[in-house]
């Protein structure tokens, strides 16, 4: 399962920022700002987690953090899921489905910002 997913761009941090934020909350996630210029985006809920763990559907509980910091002349985005314990995020299915959303969202994060011609490359990380 991959854990970080990095995207790279030659635009301005404020661009990179504006289009992985909207693109979040396309996705139905909650974003907020953190302190260093990146996001807390979360979705779901904690008790449907908890309660149904990894039946939860789409109230499964799931939070990433974006990073976006310079490297080299560049900007570099990276998408990390947040770890929590298994009782949180519904165990071993709640984990499977968490990972499927984390890759979609990694992927609609690289599609849009190709799409809005700022993407220069991007890669997982284990």
């Amino acid at each position: 399962m991959a854990s970080s997913h990095e995207f790279f761009s030659a635009a301005n941090p404020d661009q990179v920022r504006d289009v992985i934020g909207q693109t979040l909350t396309g996705l139905g996630f909650t974003v907020e700002s953190t302190p260093a210029g990146g996001f807390v985006a979360k979705r779901g809920s904690v008790p449907m987690t908890v309660l149904l763990g990894g039946l939860a559907g789409g109230k499964l509980y799931m939070s990433f953090q974006v990073a976006i910091m310079e490297l080299q002349g560049q900007i570099v985005a990276r998408l990390s899921r947040v770890t929590a314990n298994a009782f949180v995020t519904g165990g071993a299915i709640g984990a499977a489905k968490a990972n499927n959303v984390f890759m979609e969202t990694a992927n609609a994060i690289g599609a849009r910002m190709h799409d809005a011609g700022i993407l220069t490359s991007s890669r997982q990380l284990a």
